[in-house]
């Protein structure tokens, strides 16, 4: 008999990358029952794998907050050090060298949170249109890198498809509506 305990090893399974025949073996179940808890079970494996993937970024210093403090105590460090060289006897290309790196990788972490535009949950084609301006003059001003715009610009299509698949599936509902009352 299938406990609910046997559902929640199968959701840490499921969740850790697992295939069925592991599991299968593991458990004691049959592959059909792994197959319909893969789809009752869907979201708890979801956010299982989700948390677990946060937890390795936050392990290995992945997420973005703990890179932009490593990133600053370096380059804090390269400043102090860059203060207490005597430049006459020490050549300070390879430190300079180090503080423009360490400075355009803080820059690329930045994120400029009062300017950006953002979309609300009803957003128009127009809103789409005035989040990719507002884009174009951070790159020009040099407050986003093209690394990020690129970034935001491929997340920007991918809504935009998905909001031109929508109206279009209005558009087609509302043309069957006016023919399907003409009948």
């Amino acid at each position: 008999m299938k406990t609910t305990e046997d559902k929640e090893n199968f959701i840490l399974a499921r969740a850790e990358g697992k295939s069925f025949s592991a599991i299968q073996k593991e458990l004691g179940i049959a592959k059909g029952t792994c197959s319909s808890w893969e789809v009752e079970l869907k979201e708890q494996i979801r956010i299982l794998r989700a948390e677990r993937l946060n937890e390795l970024y936050l392990l290995y210093g992945m997420a973005r907050e703990a890179r932009i403090e490593r990133l600053g105590t370096t380059l804090n460090n390269i400043n102090n050090a860059l203060e207490q060289v005597d430049l006459k006897n020490i050549p300070p290309e390879k430190l300079l060298d180090y503080k423009l790196k360490y400075t355009e990788a803080l820059k690329e972490e930045y994120i400029d949170l009062e300017g950006q535009a953002s979309l609300s949950a009803d957003f128009t084609a127009t809103d789409i249109l005035n989040v990719l301006a507002r884009l174009f003059e951070q790159v020009k001003n040099g407050d986003v890198t093209v690394q990020q715009a690129s970034k935001e610009i491929s997340i920007l299509n991918s809504i935009s498809k998905a909001y031109e698949n929508v109206e279009i599936k209005n558009k087609l509902q509302m043309l069957e509506t006016i023919l399907g009352s003409r009948k």
